[in-house]
């Protein structure tokens, strides 16, 4: 049963001072608020410098559905590990790497790139987002009385890529994705990074808010932290309730003995 994480710090304290800790944190809906357009989900001044502190002091990966050129763009910090398009692009100062989709995949992307740009012109509110590697349609800002009739032209658009097989569909918040059909997925992208040098022996803390994040809770499992921001869900032991209790949380992660240094004082 998934728990408040607010009213079990004590509990979860117990897990954290076991051993040295790295962090995994989600960008959208957890360092910022879910906004209509992606361009504009942007971290508070307040969050930049709790990140600065907390990757200072552990092993840090911001690990987004956005691509790695964008993340790191939003992000802006140096000296980090950063994994874009869902774990697929993975830079950091001492390694990179980028999961190889195939050709077929690659092809299916190409294709429909045209009919969802045609997408986002007919339809008020339809955004597309090219990732490269993804292709996300976004219809937050879409009226409720079109959103019948967009989905059956989205329907349409992917059907014969998605019979192909060589693509699947996914869906986030107010969104669908097109990703390749492959075995790679923010968990076990998760996994490869705790098999580093940066990350070996480390005690994760996961900290997401959406569909995808539901493989890093599960890669996780009892070995570290996992924690849904939304509410509460099978796979993550405890839960926040909304964006803004990550930086409480944040805050009091920061004043918990380190087997790597000493105190830090709360901000």
């Amino acid at each position: 049963m998934s728990e408040y994480l607010l009213k079990h710090l004590e509990e979860a304290s117990s897990l954290l001072t076991e051993g040295r800790l790295s962090l995994f944190l989600d960008y959208d809906g957890t360092l910022t608020r879910i906004t209509g357009r992606p361009e504009d989900a942007c971290m508070s001044y307040q969050v930049r410098e709790l990140m600065r502190a907390l990757a200072a002091r552990y092993p840090l990966a911001i690990i987004s559905g956005r691509s790695l050129a964008d993340i790191r763009s939003k992000v802006g910090m140096e000296g980090i590990v950063y994994a874009g398009n869902h774990g697929l692009e993975v830079h950091s100062p001492l390694f990179t790497m980028t999961y190889d989709i195939g050709r077929q995949a690659r092809e299916e992307l190409e294709g429909l790139r045209a009919a969802f740009r045609a997408l986002a012109e007919k339809f008020k509110g339809v955004i597309f987002e090219d990732k490269g590697f993804t292709l996300t349609v976004h219809y937050r800002l879409l009226s409720s009385r079109s959103f019948d009739i967009f989905k059956e032209s989205f329907d349409a658009a992917v059907s014969g890529a998605l019979g192909r097989g060589h693509v699947r569909l996914g869906q986030s918040k107010k969104a669908f994705e097109i990703k390749a059909t492959v075995r790679w997925d923010k968990g076990r992208a998760v996994n490869w990074l705790l098999d580093r040098p940066l990350f070996r022996g480390t005690t994760p803390v996961y900290i997401g808010d959406d569909e995808t994040d539901r493989d890093s809770y599960r890669a996780i499992g009892t070995k570290g932290l996992s924690v849904n921001v939304g509410g509460a869900v099978d796979e993550a032991p405890y839960f926040l309730q909304a964006q803004e209790e990550v930086v409480t949380f944040l805050k009091w992660l920061l004043g918990q003995p380190s087997s790597a240094c000493g105190l830090i004082s709360i901000i």
